[in-house]
């Protein structure tokens, strides 16, 4: 039979108590276990301004790749590591939309092809009818969700590596693709406008409405650029791959090109780089057979000395086997 001494011991841990950190009522002895464990918020942050003046990753690249297909986007990338790396172990890691990763790792880079991960983004055939059968090959909002937990890994596998490889490098392919997931699922899921990804373009502005509302997209879009950042701040390099799409006036005319992701993008990212095809002409205008690749740095807030500048990283001659020099600033840390 228990004393009153522990009678009251026990009303005492029962007895209800206000939990700041929840806002509920809880028993009070719960409430002193969790205070007895937490580091008062000013002592944690210090704690943060302390280790920052010891942290300096070693690169700060956050590369926006645009350029039309074929052109050395994805190349350059996967051709960024030292020799020392590659027998090190380091892993570039592919978030392959457009399935350019998995292409260019198998068709040029067997010898090292444990140091490139590739994995396909898309979750498919996960929506059916009552029928069982499938109207689209892609679930979106699956696709987002799968995104933000390759995202969740990676950043964890920076942050705390324990015996796993380096993280190198993150490759996004096909960015403007993402940028359909962000749309789609603005629809699907927040609006509740269209039942899938097809539905989705069915009069896509009417079923937005207000404007202001496109702001879904854009933050599901951003998401994905938070994670890059976050990468990026632990020393790893993270390039955003796209294409050109068309630039419009008012009218509709077609006035120049522009990259193809949300259009806040470039104001996140330290670098973008435009890839151009340029066929090589002789002094009578003919054509010569050859054809230039080059990379122009449009913008490079990590190295000035690099703004306009052009490289040329590789050449394709007719009848005459492939030039590749991809680019030194990358590989040798100096963009």
């Amino acid at each position: 039979m228990p004393n009153l001494n522990d009678l009251k011991k026990q009303a005492q841990e029962e007895a209800p108590a206000f939990d700041p950190a929840t806002g509920e009522t809880v028993p009070a002895a719960l409430v002193e276990e969790k205070m007895s464990h937490s580091k008062p918020i000013a002592q944690s942050v210090w704690d943060e301004i302390v280790s920052a003046g010891d942290t300096i990753p070693n690169n700060m690249i956050f590369c926006g790749l645009v350029g039309p297909e074929g052109v050395g986007k994805t190349g350059i990338v996967l051709d960024s590591m030292t020799d020392e790396e590659k027998k090190r172990g380091d892993v570039i890691f592919v978030l392959d939309f457009d399935g350019g990763g998995m292409t260019t790792r198998v068709t040029h880079h067997r010898e090292h092809a444990k140091n490139i991960r590739c994995l396909n983004p898309n979750v498919m055939f996960e929506t059916l009818d009552e029928d069982g059968e499938a109207r689209e090959a892609i679930d979106y909002p699956a696709t987002h969700r799968r995104v933000m937990k390759i995202g969740q890994t990676l950043v964890d596998w920076a942050a705390r590596p324990g015996d796993k490889p380096r993280l190198h490098s993150v490759l996004i392919t096909a960015v403007d693709l993402w940028d359909e997931v962000a749309k789609n699922c603005m629809f699907i899921e927040d609006l509740g406008t269209a039942p899938d990804g097809i539905g989705a373009k069915v009069k896509p502005h009417e079923q937005v409405g207000l404007r202001f509302n496109w702001q879904i997209r854009t933050t599901r879009f951003h998401q994905l650029t938070t994670i890059a950042r976050t990468l990026m701040s632990l020393g790893v390099a993270v390039y955003f791959e796209t294409h050109f799409k068309d630039l419009q006036d008012k009218t509709g005319s077609v006035i120049g090109k522009k990259p193809s992701w949300e259009k806040h993008t470039a104001n996140y990212l330290n670098q973008i780089l435009y890839f151009h095809k340029k066929k090589v002409r002789g002094e009578d205008g003919s054509q010569t057979g050859e054809t230039r690749y080059e990379v122009e740095f449009v913008k490079c807030k990590t190295n000035a000395d690099l703004l306009d500048q052009r490289r040329t990283i590789m050449v394709t001659k007719k009848d005459e086997s492939l030039q590749w020099f991809g680019l030194p600033e990358i590989r040798e840390g100096d963009m």
